[in-house]
């Protein structure tokens, strides 16, 4: 047996049949007609077949009340590789009911929580491979390299092969410290053992209170220091709604060397952007700039270890009345300073502080009075994908797309990731939150467009699906 960290734990912990907490992808291929059946079959047959590495071969086993570690198995792949198909005409709308159907139920905790389904039957010769992945088992940014790494940059290329198999290229390994006994206890101890450590973390909240008790300016958002909105409603039920579009990766990298902005500032104002007009559609607006909480990667380069390897920050974003290329220049100076002030804090301090804003978001699944102060108004995930034109069996993969986790304590979780010549960016949501996520969809590539207009001096049609 292995031991699971505090994070990794704390996803079984918080999660519930109206809150689930696994990642789910898929990919589309294009496939000719008169080769479809057999790439299908080929792709069943070699799945169901496989060696599957770690974490992927991972269950979970209680040591006693909420203390776990992973039990190394052999999973039995003739139930995590599903083959299934659109009914006839296999329109994307049948695709997307059906992979929010297979998207709803719990992960199997007596069996390593993950599956796989291969989806037949989709218009014009498409085929998708959707995997669900407990978020216990590997973070979002480690599963997308384990998704490039299972892809093949050739169509000379036949290989078929799934993210669960052992790579190819063994990377360098990092040993990484897990916790041990009570999985909190093994993080407090180890601070005992790390002045420095003990030094920052209380320097840190000694800082916030000071905020709080506005002693000195504010430089972050506080936990419970959010204004709530309609993105913080809690799901009440099962129930998830998705959609996504994809926006043009060179433009949105013309206008970050334009501004002196990054990628992920660009794109994240006009996330806030359209969130905010969404609100006002809704006769539903605030005063004060929305809260996101945001995942920063700890891995380092090179580092293959399973679980997760991220911190979470509270991102204050622009002011609700300000112009788009105002709100870009917000947005950056807010994510540079949060950057800076967590990268001056140990990583395990950092971890530390994580699970406290993640727990506090956690809270007001649990009280009404804690829904009224939330920490944060939604998830904001940004991840580097591959920038090349990618294969399988020979067949070109024509898109990649996630299924947001509906964050703890909320209703909104919108991920994108750079896929080739794209940025492809997807909603997940809860519909007490969000009721068509189709609509904030379009307030996005709105969004966007006005950046580039402001930007660029001219509009170049983004692309929609």
């Amino acid at each position: 047996m292995s031991k699971i960290s505090p994070m990794d734990l704390s996803f079984f912990l918080l999660e519930n049949t109206s809150r689930q907490m696994h990642m789910t992808a898929y990919q589309l291929f294009k496939v000719p007609a008169r080769q479809k059946n057999a790439f299908v079959a080929k792709v069943v047959k070699t799945y169901r077949e496989s060696e599957v590495a770690t974490p992927f071969n991972q269950k979970l086993k209680w040591l006693g009340k909420n203390v776990a570690s992973w039990q190394v198995v052999k999973p039995d792949l003739n139930y995590h590789v599903r083959h299934v198909a659109v009914p006839t005409p296999g329109t994307f709308k049948q695709f997307y009911e059906l992979v929010s159907f297979l998207n709803t139920p719990l992960l199997d905790r007596d069996q390593p929580p993950w599956e796989c389904y291969i989806i037949e039957g989709l218009e014009d010769n498409h085929i998708a491979i959707m995997i669900k992945v407990h978020h216990a088992l590997v973070d979002g940014g480690a599963a997308l390299r384990l998704f490039r790494q299972s892809m093949s940059d050739s169509a000379k290329d036949k290989t078929i092969r799934a993210i669960w198999m052992p790579s190819k290229e063994k990377a360098p390994r990092r040993k990484r410290s897990r916790a041990t006994e009570s999985q909190m206890k093994k993080l407090l101890s180890s601070f005992g053992k790390l002045p420095s450590d003990i030094v920052g973390a209380s320097t840190e909240f000694a800082k916030m209170g000071a905020q709080a008790l506005k002693l000195r300016p504010k430089e972050r958002a506080l936990p419970f220091g959010a204004k709530k909105t309609i993105f913080n409603n809690v799901s009440k039920s099962s129930a998830r709604r998705y959609a996504n579009c994809e926006i043009s990766l060179a433009e949105v990298k013309a206008i970050s060397k334009k501004t002196g902005t990054t990628i992920n500032d660009v794109v994240t104002t006009v996330i806030d952007d359209a969130l905010h007009h969404y609100l006002k559609q809704n006769k539903k607006s605030i005063d004060v700039p929305l809260v996101s909480l945001m995942a920063m990667s700890l891995r380092t380069p090179g580092e293959e270890a399973s679980g997760n390897q991220v911190s979470v920050e509270l991102v204050p974003m622009g002011q609700p009345t300000a112009s788009i290329g105002q709100r870009l220049q917000q947005v950056h100076e807010s994510i540079v300073g949060v950057k800076a002030r967590s990268k001056r804090l140990p990583t395990s301090v950092r971890m530390f502080y994580s699970m406290f804003i993640f727990g506090s978001s956690a809270l007001a699944d649990f009280s009404s009075k804690l829904e009224a102060i939330p920490s944060a108004n939604l998830v904001i995930s940004n991840m580097v994908g591959p920038k090349e034109r990618l294969y399988m069996g020979g067949f070109p993969m024509v898109a990649f797309q996630g299924l947001p986790i509906v964050p703890p304590g909320g209703g909104l979780n919108v991920t994108f990731a750079s896929f080739n010549k794209d940025i492809c960016l997807a909603v997940g949501a809860a519909p007490e939150a969000v009721g068509d996520p189709y609509l904030l969809i379009q307030d996005i590539l709105k969004s966007f467009e006005k950046l580039k207009k402001v930007t660029l001096k001219k509009q170049i049609t983004a692309k929609k699906r």
